[in-house]
């Protein structure tokens, strides 16, 4: 029987025009995190719009429901690491910085995660 995996990656390619969808990667990171898991997410293609400032604080699912600034704030809490792609976040959407506690990260970092055995890899 194999161990249980250490880590966990989470790639985010969905984007702040479809927020029903954007809310679940960030729930499942910082579950994981909070189940003492390595855990981070990675945000490539359309994910670096959810980290274009104000986007967060005003991206609901339905105006009664929570931003998605709370759910990223949980995941920080929790000790999710939070990498974005450099080549996306600078040239599709014009990020020269990322919100506090995030950071630019290349392909290299990803396709090291990805062939990292003990990483399990679940891509939104």
């Amino acid at each position: 029987m194999s161990e249980t995996p250490k880590k966990f990656l989470f790639v985010v390619s969905t984007g702040a025009s479809e927020p029903k969808k954007a809310f679940t990667p960030f729930y499942y990171a910082a579950a994981a995190a909070a189940m003492d898991f390595e855990t981070s997410m990675f945000f490539l293609a359309e994910g670096p719009s959810l980290l274009v400032p104000g986007v967060a604080a005003n991206l609901r699912t339905s105006p009664q429901e929570e931003p998605l600034q709370k759910v990223i704030d949980l995941g920080m809490q929790s000790g999710v690491k939070f990498l974005c792609c450099s080549v996306s976040a600078k040239v599709i959407w014009k990020l020269d910085e990322l919100p506090n506690g995030m950071e630019f990260a290349g392909a290299a970092t990803l396709l090291e995660a990805a062939t990292d055995p003990e990483t399990v890899i679940l891509y939104f």
